[in-house]
């Protein structure tokens, strides 16, 4: 059905109010989250380093998984494993909670520092020439080591990226929060402020006629009595 407009209304005003609702900024956590998530190329990058971060943590994790299958039982080892069940339990529920950035630059900035704790443990002991030393690892497959090094590298630095992400949402979801948190209370001041002037003006009105009638007559009455006694 048409919108029926009365004769002679300005249509600019209607872009104007449409413009003013679409370029108004968020107010709210969530409303910030959304408008940043609603951007194709925010989600797309979003997407995007997901799916590399849960790719190279397989990868990462099955290569461990089978030196621990063929009996490595070093510490190492089942280390990775922790961290590899970590960061899956991670994207999963980050799967389940997509839109919610809170607490999620906390834990990745957490598994950004066990990636790179897991690529010193190993880089150390089988590209630092510390496998003589360490009888436990020399069992294990060099080639297939040494590419995991570098994959557990490659996690460290997608994490990082997915941190300082979910750090810039949060942030602007903060700021969003704490612009509608001062809005909301200017807008209280003023309304308290326009109810007191609004009481004050009503008393001064009210009292006007007293301030008259009790003011006025007394002084016309002594000025008629001094006149009558002349």
């Amino acid at each position: 059905m048409p919108l029926k407009l009365p004769p002679g209304y300005p249509l600019q005003n209607i872009h104007h109010n449409q413009s003013d609702n679409t370029s108004k900024p968020p107010r709210t956590f969530g409303d910030a989250i959304h408008v940043r998530l609603d951007n194709p190329l925010v989600s797309l990058f979003r997407l995007g380093i997901r799916l590399l971060q849960l790719i190279f943590a397989l990868a990462a994790g099955i290569s461990y998984a089978i030196e621990l299958a063929y009996g490595s039982t070093a510490s190492a080892f089942i280390y990775s494993q922790v961290v590899f069940g970590l960061t899956f339990i991670t994207l999963i529920t980050d799967a389940l909670t997509l839109r919610s950035y809170r607490l999620t630059f906390v834990v990745e900035s957490t598994l950004c520092v066990l990636w790179l704790a897991l690529f010193g443990v190993f880089y150390r002991i089988y590209l630092g020439n510390e496998v003589a030393r360490n009888p436990e690892y020399a069992a294990a497959d060099m080639k297939r080591m040494k590419t995991a090094i570098w994959l557990d590298l490659v996690n460290f630095i997608l994490w990082l990226t997915g941190a300082v992400f979910s750090t810039a949402m949060c942030c602007s979801g903060i700021k969003a929060a704490i612009r509608g948190k001062l809005e909301r209370r200017t807008r209280k001041k003023r309304q308290r402020s326009a109810g007191s002037e609004h009481r004050m003006e009503e008393g001064v009105v009210r009292n006007a006629p007293q301030a008259r009638s009790g003011g006025r007559l007394p002084l016309y009455e002594e000025i008629a009595a001094v006149a009558r006694s002349s």
